[in-house]
């Protein structure tokens, strides 16, 4: 085939519909679907000698159920509050890949037949259905009006970068069409596909399950057995996860966003050349421990402070045990900061700002010309392009509805050596071509009419975040808001609006409660009378994991109050 995809046979014509039709298992002639493919343990050029796959245990039942996708919606409202994984009595012990084999570990099991690969008519067919019920009339009014309609006492300003990045739209298609493909097999998530509570919650009721985690971050794959489909989510898996599932024949389903993968492609670069990988991200996040499990040597710094802190210890040298400390939970094993940051390169978490991301790199580009001249640069220091910006384009989008603009992130340290390197071209800079999530969204969602100025209302009264508790670029959206003085409530679903003595009241997650303690709803504030008298103008945007449909919930709640009380 020349796109390379994996030929899958096509379904009968009776096939149960994707997403809004019902899910029915019971009693209902199974569907043609590939026999389940043999396969064994990874080979033993891909383990370290210590590494034994971890034994299969436990008995995962058959899913047997009839469920419409309104249920689905209904249980996403009821289940959405408890964190999707939940705790298990022992973590399962993963083969260790050979860091040194990780690309080839992967391009072989990409080629084998436990490696599930959807043709591009399915991919199409699931996107536009996705878009059917995932999608909000009200809030496609509002993009096709320039982004602003007024309705009654009630203008809305959407941002107009807003709501699902396409690598999210294609995980989520892809994980209704595996449940579409494989209706009778057992189908697991090795973590939320997403983070946002409802989408999860709403696989889960197409009888999706997700590898249960255990105290200390660990997971019991226990219920995985030969046969099962397996969901790799948007934010990837480690390489350790993909060995243990192969060794457990079953079928891969590779969620994994593009921009991620390109991200893993870097990291490899960079370690072929023997320089260790400096990754600006959470260590704890999924998409983090995922990317640093492709690296031989690494360090993980979360922001410019901790960046300028490593900088300066490149530079200048310093207390090696504070240093040791200060990252213990974010270096690979065996870490030598006076060894290992003697060659370096960049990657990042996808969903860090651009704008950070960029500067970190800069700053460890132009701290090796200082340490080792520009004539040895390519020695000690790899670029590479790996930023989404996805991110960074809903963050643009919310400082223009307020009418402000974003501020690049700065460093004393960049700009004093960047006085002192006056004419030298750096890598990090160039090569910036990149594809614009704007742009996609653009082609899937319909371009935005320019609204008449007029109409454009000159000021926002508050502003409403929707988006999942436990999404980071989600939260990043409400500091915003809060940094340009305007009123902003961050709230997962419409359930959150009327819950406190009136109609119009909101419960919502202020930025000093942490999201463990949201997701267990700790924490939330109630605000009375957060809609104003008269006419508002209501600010309104979205995370990269909320689904249109959340956001028009949202709306038509809001109108139901303000213009039919």
């Amino acid at each position: 085939h020349s796109s390379g995809l994996l030929q899958v046979p096509r379904r009968r014509p009776s096939r149960i519909g994707t997403l809004g039709m019902a899910l029915n298992f019971v009693g209902a002639p199974a569907a043609p679907r590939p026999a389940a493919a043999p396969a064994s343990a990874p080979p033993a050029q891909f383990l370290t000698p210590s590494s034994r796959p971890a034994e299969a245990g436990g008995a995962a039942g058959a899913a047997t159920f009839s469920m419409a996708f309104a249920a689905g919606v209904a249980m996403a409202a009821s289940q959405r509050r408890p964190r999707i994984a939940r705790a298990a009595q022992s973590t399962t012990t993963l083969p260790t890949v050979d860091r040194n084999t990780t690309k080839e570990f992967r391009r072989t099991l990409q080629r084998s037949e436990n490696y599930h690969k959807f043709g591009k008519s399915q991919m199409d067919n699931a996107r536009k259905e996705l878009m059917s019920v995932s999608g909000s009339e009200l809030v496609t009014k509002l993009r096709k009006n320039g982004f602003r309609l007024t309705v009654g006492d009630v203008t809305f300003v959407l941002a107009d970068s807003y709501g699902f990045c396409w690598g999210v739209e294609r995980a989520v298609a892809m994980a209704y069409e595996a449940r579409n493909f494989f209706p009778d097999k057992n189908i697991w998530c090795t973590n939320e596909i997403i983070h946002n509570p409802s989408v999860n919650a709403k696989l889960q009721s197409m009888g999706m399950k997700f590898i249960p985690t255990v105290e200390g971050g660990g997971k019991d794959f226990s219920g995985v057995q030969k046969g099962d489909v397996v969901v790799l989510p948007a934010f990837g898996a480690s390489i350790d996860e993909m060995a243990l599932l192969k060794s457990r024949s079953v079928q891969i389903v590779d969620t994994t966003c593009p921009w991620v993968s390109k991200v893993w492609n870097s990291v490899e670069k960079t370690k072929e050349k023997g320089h260790t990988n400096i990754i600006h991200g959470k260590y704890s996040h999924e998409e983090t421990i995922a990317t640093k499990s492709f690296a031989d040597k690494y360090l993980i710094v979360k922001d410019m402070t901790e960046a300028e802190y490593v900088a300066d210890y490149i530079l200048h040298g310093g207390d090696k045990q504070a240093f040791m400390q200060k990252f213990a939970k974010a270096i690979s094993p065996g870490f030598d900061p006076d060894a290992d940051l003697l060659k370096v390169g960049v990657a990042n978490q996808t969903t860090m700002l651009k704008g950070e991301t960029e500067l970190i790199g800069k700053l460890f580009e132009r701290v090796m010309i200082k340490k080792f001249g520009p004539q040895d640069i390519d020695q000690h220091f790899v670029s590479f392009n790996t930023i989404c910006d996805a991110t960074q384009e809903r963050q643009d989008a919310m400082y223009k509805m307020f009418g402000a603009e974003y501020e690049a992130p700065k460093s004393k340290l960049y700009a004093d050596l960047e006085g002192e390197q006056v004419g030298v071209e750096l890598r990090s800079g160039s090569r910036q071509e990149k594809l614009s999530s704007k742009l996609v969204e653009d082609l899937t969602r319909g371009a935005a009419e320019e609204a008449a100025q007029a109409e454009k209302p000159s000021k926002v009264d508050l502003c409403i975040v929707v988006g999942g508790f436990n999404s980071s670029n989600t939260t990043h959206l409400l500091e915003i808001a809060e940094e340009e003085g305007v009123p902003g409530y961050h709230i997962d679903t419409a359930e959150r609006l009327g819950r406190g003595s009136s109609p119009n009241s909101i419960e919502h997650k202020p930025l000093s409660t942490t999201p463990a303690d949201a997701m267990q709803e700790r924490g939330l504030v109630v605000k009375e009378g957060f809609l104003p008298e008269g006419h508002i103008t209501v600010g309104v945007t979205s995370g990269a994991s909320t689904p249109d449909a959340q956001v028009g919930e949202v709306l038509e709640k809001i109108l139901q109050w303000k213009n039919g009380k």
